[in-house]
C-alpha cells in the first residue's frame, strides 16, 4: 500500500517532473529542505516533495516498491540505478529528520490527531534509508 506522502495534492505534478528529470528532480526537492536554516519551518508543499523524493531513494536502494503507488513503479526503474549511483540516502535522511521536527505535515497531521501514525509513518522511512 502507498504511503500517504503520495497523498499530497501537489505531489503528482512533482512526480511527473521526476518521471521525466529523474535525479536533478530528487536532488532539487531535497536540497529545498536541507538548504533551509535549521530553525526554519518546512511548509507543506516542500515537506511532501523532499518525502516523495525520501520514498524513491528508499525504494530505489531497498527494492520495496510497496510504498509506492503501483504507476510510479516503471518510471522509478527507469532510474534506479541513476538513483543508487548519486548516493542520495544522507540528504534524503537529512531532510526526512528536519521534516518530522519542525514541519507543516507534522502539524497538520498533529491537528488531525494522526501525528503517532504520520511518525510511525516516516520513522519507518528513516530505518530504510538508514539500511
Amino acid at each position: 500500500m502507498a504511503t500517504s506522502t503520495f497523498e499530497h495534492d501537489d505531489v503528482a505534478d512533482w512526480l511527473a517532473g521526476f518521471e521525466t528529470d529523474g535525479v536533478p528532480a530528487i536532488e532539487a526537492a531535497l536540497a529545498t529542505v536541507n538548504d533551509m536554516d535549521s530553525d526554519d519551518f518546512i511548509e507543506a508543499t516542500e515537506a511532501a516533495f523532499a518525502l516523495a523524493a525520501a520514498e524513491l531513494v528508499a525504494a530505489a536502494r531497498d527494492e520495496d516498491h510497496s510504498r509506492l503507488p503501483k504507476s510510479l513503479i516503471p518510471a522509478l526503474e527507469g532510474h534506479e540505478d541513476a538513483i543508487n549511483a548519486a548516493k542520495l540516502a544522507s540528504s534524503a535522511r537529512k531532510a526526512v529528520s528536519r521534516i518530522i521536527k519542525n514541519s507543516e505535515l507534522r502539524d497538520a497531521a498533529e491537528e488531525e490527531g494522526e501525528g503517532d501514525e504520520w511518525e510511525e509513518d516516516i520513522t519507518e522511512l528513516l530505518e530504510r534509508l538508514r539500511g
